[in-house]
């Protein structure tokens, strides 16, 4: 298992193109998607009253924060398996962006937990088809980012990704089971998701999350191609 799980690693690991190296030193960084978090908040914030809006950047809150802690202070300090940038069995058959190789070990993914747990409680909050689409789009290519670069072995993204998916539904059901005490209604209409949220701020958060990675693309490009 181990013998496949490095020869997969390499097998996604890097590129001969510089553009597509820019593209994914880009979008692994989480400063680059900055546009999308606010957007995010203000939706959020837009479409619930001040208490449920508050009881649900606490709930995200606290979600990245036992996530990260699960992650990187709890099973990758116990564990102790190296990247594959660290790893002295292959760490010189990995092709490195611009030097980066990220801490000593890499299992599980932080990314993978952190961006499935949130796509996960997102697209629960929000019930609509289309911006769960677009969310689980956005973890694949980030967690994927982390295997172009080098710096998770699959088995490390996959457990990940697995973490963050129960992690995300287990603090949705948590935070719906507060918000049901606090007998809020929801404008139920064709004009809303079935959680009370506006179809058309849904379409603008789709909106938003495509540019930024248009933006992204641009930003490659101005890197230069090779």
């Amino acid at each position: 298992m181990l013998e496949l799980d490095q020869q997969l690693t390499l097998a996604l690991n890097g590129s001969d193109s510089l553009f597509w190296d820019n593209v994914m030193y880009t979008v692994t960084d989480t400063f680059s998607w900055t546009a999308v978090i606010i957007a995010l908040l203000i939706i959020i914030f837009k479409n619930n009253s001040l208490k449920e809006a508050i009881m649900v950047y606490v709930a995200i809150a606290l979600l990245i924060f036992i996530a990260d802690r699960i992650c990187s202070g709890l099973v990758k300090p116990l564990v102790e398996r190296w990247r594959p940038t660290q790893d002295p069995q292959i760490m010189y058959l990995i092709d490195v962006v611009r030097g980066y190789r990220g801490g000593r070990f890499g299992f599980f993914s932080g990314h993978a937990c952190n961006t499935f747990c949130m796509a996960t409680f997102l697209s629960l909050l929000f019930r609509s088809p289309k911006v769960t689409l677009t969310l689980f789009f956005w973890c694949i290519t980030t967690t994927f980012t982390r295997l172009y670069l080098g710096v998770h072995y699959l088995g490390d993204v996959t457990v990940g990704l697995l973490v963050g998916i129960t992690l995300g539904t287990l603090f949705y059901i948590g935070m719906e089971k507060v918000h049901s005490r606090i007998g809020a209604k929801r404008l139920i209409s064709e004009q809303f998701t079935p959680t009370g949220y506006l179809r058309g701020d849904m379409d603008t958060f789709m909106t938003i999350v495509f540019f930024n990675y248009i933006c992204v693309v641009i930003f490659a490009m101005t890197l230069g191609i090779g």
